[in-house]
């Protein structure tokens, strides 16, 4: 298209978008991603870079003014859309940390577990394993070790009282979780659950990208090659969400504590004990 060859369309499209990546860059590298400027540094990024380029192209194009203009914008926001992905779902998975499983952790003897698995009392439910908590909140997994692969029950319980305000059961014993500003965040595996700390309600998001893995056969499964037999449970995840109410949260890394094959994993340490 005539258009398409004139130089300053170009011009425009480069100035466009150099606006979007200086607003974007902004806003993680210097103010480190705050979620409550995310939708204000986003309009910069995806309306004020492709405006600033449609209308630059319709200025300098001498015909084809309102063509110059779309197509000088679509570009620009193509291109932002475009680095978006990259930075929420492509570039996490690349940020992340593993423990490697002994040949111990391989299924439940029916033996009493040791004391030194960190333990939570329900009462009239039992004594559990508390995978993660607060102040305010715990994440309490109870395992039936009875028969393979070992189904759990996983309790939000309120510390202050002991009061249960959320019980949901998964297959097996696979259980990740974390606490952070108010909100559970819970895995079986891979399959990941945000839950209200104080309500034991699900948190509703419009969009939510997270690179947690859970079980793999490697520590880096986004670059894995052939399995050598060796298992990994992943204690890392950075996990953007967009809820409802307007809240974001963006990119967040969290280390959180797991079970997996009859082990308990702490987060922070790498430090693997059985239950």
């Amino acid at each position: 298209m005539k258009v398409m060859q004139n130089a300053p369309l170009a011009t425009s499209i480069i100035l466009g978008t150099l606006f979007s990546v200086i607003a974007g860059m902004v806003y993680i590298i210097l103010l480190h991603e705050p979620g409550s400027l995310f939708y204000p540094f986003a309009a910069l990024g995806f309306l004020g870079g492709p405006l600033i380029a449609g209308a630059t192209g319709a200025v300098q194009s001498r015909e084809y003014k309102y063509r110059a203009f779309l197509i000088s914008g679509c570009a620009v926001f193509g291109a932002v859309l475009v680095l978006f992905f990259i930075t929420y779902a492509v570039l996490p998975h690349f940020d992340r940390t593993s423990v490697r499983l002994p040949e111990s952790c391989n299924g439940f003897s029916g033996s009493p577990h040791p004391s030194s698995a960190p333990a939570f009392y329900l009462p009239r439910i039992g004594t559990g394993v508390l995978v993660a908590g607060d102040e305010y909140t715990a994440v309490v997994a109870m395992i039936d070790r009875t028969k393979a692969p070992y189904p759990s029950t996983v309790y939000i319980v309120n510390r202050s009282d002991n009061r249960v305000l959320r019980s949901m059961m998964f297959p097996d014993d696979t259980v990740i979780a974390t606490i952070d500003s108010g909100i559970v965040y819970l895995y079986n595996d891979k399959l990941g659950y945000r839950i209200n700390a104080q309500t034991g309600v699900s948190e509703k998001t419009i969009l939510l990208i997270d690179n947690y893995g859970g079980l793999s056969a490697s520590d880096r499964p986004v670059l894995a090659g052939a399995s050598d037999g060796r298992r990994y449970l992943e204690t890392t995840a950075v996990i953007s969400s967009w809820s409802t109410d307007g809240t974001v949260r963006s990119r967040p890394r969290f280390t959180m504590n797991g079970i997996a094959y009859n082990c308990f994993v702490y987060g922070e340490t790498g430090e693997i004990v059985e239950i």
